[in-house]
């Protein structure tokens, strides 16, 4: 039985760059595992085996997602979900190169015919304005692809986080429009710890950190504890905090 069943309005996504990493005191702070290495790009792929270990040793306990890299082939992307398909993982995530509708349409139109049994969680880089946007006026069409989970990240680590590419004004109206069609969304982006409090205003289902909890904030950098312990109990105490607001209201 896995500990979360993400039932939180909010649940939060840690990134790590190894087995290593991942320790049992760190696990209390985490709702989803996220295997990814930051050395490798963006979105950079663990090795196979390190995933099947990682499924193996944690994933009844916790929801794991992990990504395939930074490919921006169709074939290639569409070969890799097939690999990490197997596996085991609870989500696996990819990331969406195109540059029109047509593209993007016909990118996830010919994942979702694959029927993968894994849920997919295509990754939108906010820095890329012209796909933000395509994404936003499609995403009626995204669900009707079977697409139920979006992913709202930045692709250049070096220029700036989430909430720099994007205003709280358009994350919110992006997540309600999502939210709307039945979709989840989750926000990742060198994320800081100063913004959890407008970050779980916008109610995203997942809130993704991997800078914030490194030391010298340094994604390619070793977890610390002390700081994600932090984070996370920032994070709940102000959900609380929320829930008991909307309780009161109601």
């Amino acid at each position: 039985m896995k500990a979360n069943r993400l039932k939180k309005s909010s649940n939060i996504l840690v990134s790590f760059m190894s087995l290593q990493e991942i320790s049992a005191n760190i696990l209390d702070f985490v709702d989803i595992i996220d295997l990814k290495d930051p050395k490798k790009g963006s979105l950079g792929a663990w090795n196979i085996r390190q995933i099947n270990k990682a499924v193996k040793t944690f994933g009844k306990q916790k929801f794991l997602s992990a990504t395939i890299g930074d490919i921006k082939e169709k074939k290639k992307i569409i070969e890799n979900l097939f690999l990490f398909d197997r596996i085991g993982l609870d989500f696996i995530k990819f990331g969406v190169f195109i540059n029109s509708e047509t593209e993007m349409i016909e990118l996830l139109r010919e994942i979702s015919e694959r029927n993968f049994k894994t849920q997919l969680v295509p990754v939108i880089f906010a820095d890329d304005h012209n796909l933000l946007g395509i994404t936003k006026n499609n995403l009626r069409k995204i669900k009707e692809l079977n697409f139920n989970f979006l992913l709202l990240d930045t692709f250049l680590k070096k220029k700036g986080d989430l909430m720099q590419e994007c205003s709280l004004n358009f994350l919110s109206k992006f997540v309600k429009k999502s939210r709307d069609l039945d979709i989840a969304v989750g926000l990742a982006g060198k994320l800081k710890t100063k913004q959890i409090p407008q970050l779980l205003k916008l109610r995203a289902k997942v809130i993704g950190f991997r800078s914030a909890v490194c030391e010298k904030n340094d994604r390619r950098s070793l977890i610390s504890e002390n700081k994600t312990r932090n984070i996370y109990s920032i994070f709940n105490r102000l959900l609380i905090e929320q829930h008991n607001k909307q309780a009161y209201v109601g």
